[in-house]
């Protein structure tokens, strides 16, 4: 008998990599700001000339925090709409979509935010790689069938394998690796 994706374990080890990696701010002066009068602020901030995107990807994190995730989402287009390769903002989109099981639409913008300006504020592109491993197999405990969910899955075993090359000792994302490669072995 094979064993039942949803059932696994693996997507709640996945989410909770995902879901509670901190968002960080992009700059350390931001990071200081408190987080209520940074919402408040967000049309004063947004319209300075210099760094908008910027100013909307610390308000998309601000937002994320603050388990607001339709504002964050909406606080992320707009950074992403003036910066389409803004990796950080990108990222911090995926994060919020998690957060309201919109696991398509995050894979899209991990992997946009892949592909991006390679802007990754306080962290490395391993979070990108480990959110986009991490949203592949939510995604996968969508599908009906483990054939449909095997190649999700593959995907996500690569995202975490490269993830690794760039931070080896992360225990956290071997351990998943590791869980994810036994269970597609179970599963084929």
């Amino acid at each position: 008998m094979k064993p039942n994706l949803l059932g696994s374990g693996l997507l709640t080890a996945a989410a909770c990599l995902c879901l509670e990696m901190p968002v960080l701010a992009a700059t350390a002066a931001d990071s200081e700001l408190n987080s209520e009068w940074a919402v408040n602020a967000t049309t004063e901030i947004a319209q300075a000339p210099e760094n908008t995107y910027n100013a909307w990807g610390n308000e998309c994190s601000n937002l994320v925090e603050q388990q607001r995730f339709t504002s964050a989402i909406a606080a992320c287009d707009r950074a992403v709409t003036l910066k389409p390769d803004y990796s950080l903002g990108l990222t911090n989109r995926c994060v919020a979509l998690l957060q309201l099981d919109r696991y398509q639409d995050a894979v899209e913008s991990c992997r946009r935010a892949l592909t991006g300006d390679g802007n990754w504020g306080d962290r490395t592109e391993a979070s990108g790689w480990l959110n986009f491993g991490g949203s592949l197999i939510l995604f996968a405990g969508e599908k009906p069938s483990p054939n449909e969910a095997i190649p999700l899955l593959q995907q996500a075993l690569l995202a975490f394998e490269k993830s690794l090359e760039i931070e080896p000792a992360n225990p956290n994302t071997r351990q998943l690796r590791n869980e994810l490669e036994k269970l597609i072995q179970d599963l084929t």
